[in-house]
């Protein structure tokens, strides 16, 4: 993505040796700047630690596990823990960042599986044993494996060539586009044609998509629905129609949308989400496919709460345009679930795989075909999906929770040592784990404990492209993983009962928080010959490209 400018998490220094004694506990000083990293201090030679439960005289049933470290830390048993085998090192954050230092592997190992069964019971109120493992994650799950397998590791390398160089991690700051200090940006839609669209409060701005970003035409224009008035905001924009249209949520309920003629501006009809003519809500709209946005369309996918639907506009007068009064959308398929599925999210591969993010940190996967049952429901780990994201061929997916990304291999071999899909069929223990994706703690305390938001993929429209970027935005931070590294890595870092987590990224700082980071579509890579990619990043008043000549 050309030259680098960007922070990378620089290596810390221990300033006391660590070898011999017994466990070390150390503190993490920061730096006076981002890029001056910072160092770790020893805070006590020799010092124990104690697991609690605060509610062990309570009356909730329910543990809630501390950990106190020497004789004054104290930090609650959370995900966000950090172990490195190799260096014998646990990190965690309790009113600042702490390392603890064990003399021995056993050492450890006897404190990572301690902790591991204190996270099992203070995530889901059980023992961590096999019956509470199969009870919340099932008997056959991939992820009832208590970590990376050999055989897990040589699925995620498997049709790798792990001798090739990972791809080039050069990135830069990038050069600001644009800045309104009055009005707030609340969204971006890119385009893979030649605009894209800044959602600000009461008005979208026009960009032109350039080599390397984007550029402001300094044209805006303002929703005037027939019944509500200019400052209309959307809760979520849906490109189609050959990117001539746009598909807008009401905010106010979600029972409603607005479809507007970018070309001119207007709000040309709106519409009614209705089932047996009773009025339903929307939270998310997403195109059928991931380049079904470039087609000419009428079809398109809706989720609620508890319900996956695919909405058709096409009446027997086909496209309805007038503002008379709202149109009802066909229901053409779907299902309402009767049961609270709390859904989240979504997200569609190019062949028209459906990926669901829940509440409850469920992922279902669903085939192309079918709309009523998903194939595969990978267990959650306590923490909501506040975003998912899949690749062009539908070997990939990633979700997106406060404090880690997950990423799923969807390919597996079955018992017939067949090669097929998780949304085609169910994965269980067969496929491999996923692997997880997260700062590190002194990262996660300079980003001021943010979270992790809008995780997504390099954006790919046709078969024979390859995704080669993670990206997702932190506070006032962009985080990039080299997507080639995620496949490739070691379990050197683990997380959540033994998963794989990779800690090697980048941190892109802007002054002030980003709303969204988003690649843009390999048609507008940083030249028209080069094999890169380029993106778009937006913060609360301002745009900026990375990827262009600065």
């Amino acid at each position: 993505m050309g030259a680098t400018q960007s922070h990378e998490p620089q290596p810390v220094v221990e300033t006391v040796d660590q070898e011999g004694g017994g466990t070390k506990l150390f503190k993490f000083i920061k730096g006076e700047t981002v890029a001056a990293g910072g160092s770790w201090d020893l805070y006590s030679a020799n010092a124990s630690y104690n697991f609690y439960d605060v509610n062990e005289d309570g009356a909730s049933g329910k543990p809630k596990w501390y950990l106190e470290a020497g004789s004054e830390v104290e930090a609650e048993v959370s995900d966000n823990f950090s172990f490195e085998e190799q260096s014998r090192r646990v990190t965690f954050v309790a009113n600042g960042i702490w390392a603890l230092k064990f003399a021995t592997l056993a050492d450890y190992r006897a404190f990572s599986s301690e902790y591991n069964d204190k996270l099992f019971q203070n995530t889901y109120g059980l023992e961590n044993d096999q019956a509470g493992r199969d009870k919340v994650f099932g008997k056959d799950s991939l992820l009832n494996l208590g970590g990376e397998t050999e055989d897990s590791r040589n699925q995620w390398l498997a049709d790798m060539d792990v001798d090739e160089k990972p791809d080039a991690e050069e990135l830069r700051r990038g050069k600001q586009v644009s800045e309104n200090p009055e009005k707030e940006v609340v969204g971006l839609r890119l385009g893979a044609g030649d605009r894209s669209y800044l959602m600000r409060d009461g008005q979208i701005d026009v960009l032109r998509n350039v080599y390397g970003g984007v550029q402001d035409t300094g044209i805006n224009f303002t929703l005037t629905p027939s019944k509500g008035t200019s400052n209309f905001t959307p809760s979520k924009q849906l490109l189609m129609r050959s990117e001539r249209r746009m598909n807008l949520l009401s905010p106010d309920s979600g029972h409603k949308m607005l479809h507007a003629d970018i070309e001119t501006g207007k709000v040309v009809s709106e519409w009614q989400f209705q089932k047996d003519g009773v009025d339903v809500a929307m939270k998310d709209l997403i195109n059928e496919t991931r380049a079904a946005q470039l087609d000419d369309r009428s079809t398109f996918l809706g989720l609620g709460s508890n319900r996956l639907v695919r909405w058709d506009m096409r009446t027997e007068q086909g496209i309805v345009s007038g503002l008379e009064s709202p149109s009802v959308v066909n229901w053409a398929g779907g299902k309402d679930y009767a049961t609270k599925t709390n859904f989240n999210c979504m997200a569609t591969s190019g062949d028209g795989y459906v990926v669901i993010g829940s509440e409850d940190g469920q992922i279902r996967l669903y085939s192309e075909k079918s709309l009523t049952r998903a194939n595969t429901a990978i267990p959650g780990l306590g923490a909501p999906i506040t975003a998912v994201d899949v690749t062009f061929d539908g070997n990939w997916v990633l979700a997106t929770t406060k404090s880690y990304l997950m990423v799923v291999k969807t390919i597996y071999r079955d018992k017939n040592d067949k090669e097929t899909n998780a949304f085609k069929s169910r994965a269980g223990a067969r496929a491999p784990a996923p692997r997880l994706l997260r700062l590190k703690p002194e990262d996660t305390a300079m980003t001021g404990g943010a979270p992790l938001t809008k995780g997504k993929f390099t954006w790919v429209t046709q078969a024979g492209r390859q995704e080669r970027w993670i990206v997702a935005s932190c506070g006032n931070y962009t985080v990039l993983w080299n997507f080639r590294q995620v496949k490739l890595a070691n379990p050197d870092v683990v997380s959540y009962g033994g998963l794989t987590t990779v800690t090697n990224y980048h941190l892109i700082p802007k002054s002030e928080s980003v709303v969204d980071s988003v690649f843009m579509h390999d048609n507008y890579a940083a030249s028209p010959s080069a094999n890169d990619s380029s993106m778009v990043v937006v913060t609360k008043h301002a745009i900026w490209s990375l990827g262009d000549d600065e």
